[in-house]
């Protein structure tokens, strides 16, 4: 028996394409990736699943969007990518506020085992890191969310267009091809009887 593999393990053509093949209106995947995306990108890995629900909860009488394709997309943010994000959050937050940490100070941060020592790291990156992070995770999820509404709409709508396009074309053909294979000499015979 093979254990899964964690999502974020897994190829990004394969999240794409699952998000692709959500059953839902284009808005509402679009939206919700937009969402998840933005999410990714700000400093709450470990909490980004339950803060992806209660986004849902809150927002639910303002708008709806699909939490399968935000829960997809948080996966951006995994063991793999958190150091490169987030420094790419704190370096933009620096042209805001200052910030002095180097690469090396920021990847020993974020270093941690278990749940304690995970708590431990958000202690410390809102203690060290702080504003710089916050400000920069915020421009940058804010920047590549608005980016991933459109992006990912155009392309769940040419990816429906391109299906409803097909699938008529493929119906007529099976319509126009006969069930059982058709005998040329009865076709003539038939032909002849009609023709009299």
């Amino acid at each position: 028996m093979s254990s899964a593999k964690p999502a974020w393990t897994l190829n990004p053509r394969v999240l794409l394409r699952s998000i692709l093949m959500l059953d839902d209106s284009a808005h509402s995947i679009a939206l919700g990736t937009a969402i998840g995306m933005f999410i990714a990108l700000t400093p709450t890995v470990g909490i980004q699943m339950l803060l992806v629900v209660c986004v849902a909860f809150l927002t639910r009488p303002l708008f709806r969007f699909n939490q399968v394709a935000s829960l997809i997309t948080v996966y951006i943010s995994n063991p793999l990518t958190i150091v490169p994000i987030y420094w790419f959050d704190y370096k933009v937050g620096t042209l805001f506020v200052g910030g002095s940490l180097t690469q090396k100070d920021f990847a020993r941060i974020l270093e941690f085992e278990g749940f304690s020592g995970w708590w431990e790291t958000v202690k410390q990156l809102l203690l060290e890191v702080g504003s710089p992070l916050i400000i920069g995770s915020l421009v940058v999820g804010t920047f590549f969310g608005l980016i991933t509404y459109p992006i990912m709409l155009r392309l769940l709508k040419h990816l429906r267009r391109s299906k409803s396009t097909d699938g008529p074309e493929d119906a007529a053909e099976q319509s126009v091809r006969p069930t059982q294979p058709i005998d040329s000499e009865q076709s003539m015979k038939s032909v002849h009887l009609h023709s009299s």
